[in-house]
């Protein structure tokens, strides 16, 4: 549901938009609203840009290490490649993230100790990013803060389940955007910073 809504927004979004600016009775209003929707636009780009580095840096720093374990190159470079993708999922990717490595260090290692090594390895790094890197740039880069963000994502997860830890975060800029524009809300907006 979420990818065809985003494919239908994608292809009607911009006409939708317009329709909806021009609902506004006055020019000031429909300038407001652009500027606001500009705004938000940008932000959630900015937003999805640093997840994507994110998630690309965590798959190269598991390919490395998966090398440093034992791995050839390929294997290592594709499984970091699927670690990567899994990361843009919250908590359900990592999972399953969990899972294959477990899987890959029973089949690559005979020893029960080395097998487990891959998993402990994506565990720990994970938590490092997930818990620590991931809110900390976040926080800085969309000046929310990482409290914030981590309530956030508690509250959207909670009420909406895999698709609100998706949008949490958007959804917050976009609060957060939409409050600093308007009158007498900046001090809301400032909370979230």
């Amino acid at each position: 549901a979420v990818v065809l809504l985003t494919l239908f927004f994608m292809l009607y979004g911009q006409n939708l938009q317009r329709h909806a600016i021009a609902l506004f009775p006055n020019r000031q209003q429909q300038r407001f609203t652009t500027e606001i929707m500009r705004s938000i636009e940008r932000e959630v780009s900015r937003y999805v840009l640093t997840i994507s580095i994110i998630n690309a840096v965590v798959g190269l720093l598991f390919s490395g290490i998966l090398m440093l374990i034992g791995l050839d190159l390929q294997d290592a470079l594709l499984w970091g490649t699927l670690v990567a993708l899994l990361n843009f999922a919250p908590y359900i990717g990592p999972l399953i993230g969990l899972l294959l490595t477990l899987l890959l260090g029973f089949v690559e290692f005979d020893a029960p100790w080395p097998a487990l090594l891959p998993a402990v390895c994506y565990l720990a790094l994970h938590t490092v990013e997930g818990q620590f890197v991931t809110p900390i740039i976040l926080g800085r880069r969309m000046a929310i803060s990482p409290l914030i963000l981590i309530l956030a994502l508690m509250l959207f997860g909670w009420m909406w389940g895999m698709v609100g830890l998706l949008l949490a975060v958007p959804l917050l800029v976009c609060v957060k955007m939409v409050l600093a524009r308007l009158d007498g809300m900046q001090r809301w907006a400032r909370l979230l910073e």
